[in-house]
């Protein structure tokens, strides 16, 4: 079922993490550097103030200053250098304004305090507003008046609409620069992920070709980034394990078909034979027979066949338990003890230890061997069942004397429907599944089968694990 949700593309996803990341970041910086940038400036402001004061504490202490406050009293204002939002303010001892120079008419909070210092620092200055919103600033001083040495208190203040106009401009720069920053990033990013993801959509127009029969075709991993390494040698080595899997579904698919072939055939030939003319109770019973033949071998070839589809697909679990391998050896041997009368063959048996295995898998994967020896083994030979105790292996062997196997043949002994010489087998008894469900229940086990041939002695070894 397809999802209806709309997916983001890994482009998109981390072009918006890096342009949220670029304006996280230039917006800090910017926030910053602004706050640096206004605390210097009030800083420097509230220094300027203070050294009005002290200009206005010295212009006062000089002898002719009362005439100038009522002659020029302008001229307090201009040592403020001339700035309309310079304000000026003295009062004397009795509470009277002496100067007040305000050409706005400014509404200024005056710091009400009774002690009042000659020297204020940067921690006496007030806030206030003006009219118009700006905020303003004013500090307060003594001195004494003249020749007349009375004391008179200054209050000198200012409103500070360009500076406040500037901080406006500043904050405009600062987020226009954030989002051609953030523009910027995304464009970079989305040009850069584009790039730096060629080897993806490589890959993934490579996926797309991919068709059974069609899977041998390599991803070249030159000039691709460290990164991407590992996921194309494990892409190319899923498709080494498909091909391998489709090659040999295909060759079982062919041998399936050759194997069913074989006993359909005959059913059917002695079938439209039997039909060809009136024939007698006992041909009939002779056709029925012969037919019931093929029809087990169909019937084992089916059971083999679903056994080892259940290893394969389920990957099934086994509980193993502890065996006496003698008890397993003389059981096998009881069964087979007719088969290899008729063939003159002698059975012997020799086992030590314990096993830790499934009865049933161990006696059927027992069975499959010594059915297959029984079946090439020369006439009048012996067939020995040996164990013998390894490091953390128990090994079981099946020994027999016949035809040497061909080293061609040992690589593919395992695989289903294979048989090293037509000639040796007899296709009415095998399915040519035994040692493919020998290698199964040994891989349910953890453990392995092995085979050699030379000079004629054929052993096959199975390694059950002892923990």
């Amino acid at each position: 079922m397809t999802s209806s949700r709309t997916s983001i593309s890994l482009t998109s996803r981390v072009t918006i993490v890096f342009v949220a990341i670029v304006i996280i970041a230039s917006t800090s910086l910017g926030i910053y550097l602004y706050r640096s940038f206004v605390k210097e400036i009030e800083r420097r402001d509230d220094t300027q103030l203070l050294g009005k004061l002290r200009q206005v504490q010295q212009l006062i202490e000089n002898p002719d200053t009362p005439n100038i406050i009522i002659e020029r009293p302008q001229y307090f204002r201009d040592t403020m250098s001339g700035q309309e939002n310079a304000l000026v303010r003295i009062i004397g001892q009795d509470g009277i304004s002496l100067l007040d120079i305000n050409p706005q008419q400014e509404n200024i909070s005056y710091p009400q305090t009774t002690e009042i210092m000659q020297f204020p620092g940067v921690n006496a200055i007030a806030n206030w507003t003006s009219r118009d919103g700006y905020p303003g600033r004013v500090v307060a001083g003594m001195a004494k008046l003249g020749s007349t040495k009375q004391p008179v208190t200054i209050y000198v203040a200012r409103a500070y609409a360009e500076r406040t106009d500037m901080f406006s401009e500043y904050r405009r720069k600062i987020a226009v620069s954030v989002m051609l920053s953030a523009a910027l990033a995304a464009l970079m990013a989305s040009v850069m992920l584009r790039r730096g993801l060629k080897p993806l959509r490589k890959m993934a127009r490579h996926a797309a070709l991919v068709r059974p029969g069609k899977l041998q075709h390599q991803l070249d991993d030159q000039g691709a980034p460290s990164e991407l390494l590992p996921l194309i040698h494990a892409f190319n080595a899923m498709l080494g394990r498909l091909q391998e899997g489709y090659l040999r579904l295909s060759q079982f698919s062919t041998d399936l078909a050759h194997e069913f072939r074989t006993p359909v055939t005959s059913l059917l030939g002695q079938s439209q034979v039997a039909l060809g003319r009136p024939r007698s109770a006992d041909e009939y019973k002779q056709l029925v027979i012969s037919n019931m033949e093929e029809l087990e071998r169909l019937s084992r070839m089916i059971d083999s066949m679903l056994f080892l589809a259940r290893v394969e697909r389920e990957q099934m679990s086994v509980a193993r338990y502890p065996l006496l391998v003698q008890d397993e050896f003389d059981r096998l041997c009881n069964f087979f003890e007719d088969m290899s009368d008729e063939r003159g063959l002698i059975l012997s048996n020799q086992g030590d230890g314990i096993v830790m295995a499934d009865a049933q898998l161990l006696r059927r994967a027992l069975s499959n061997l010594l059915s297959n020896a029984i079946r090439h083994a020369d006439k009048g030979s012996t067939i020995e069942l040996r164990s013998r105790q390894e490091a953390e292996f128990v090994v079981l062997s099946v020994t027999n004397t016949g035809a040497t196997i061909g080293p061609e043949h040992m690589p593919h002994l395992f695989d289903r429907f294979y048989r090293a010489d037509s000639a040796r087998t007899d296709s009415s008894e095998s399915t040519g599944l035994g040692l493919s469900i020998v290698r199964a229940i040994m891989t349910l086990h953890h453990g392995r089968a092995t085979v050699t041939s030379q000079d004629k002695i054929t052993h096959l070894e199975l390694y059950f694990p002892t923990s």
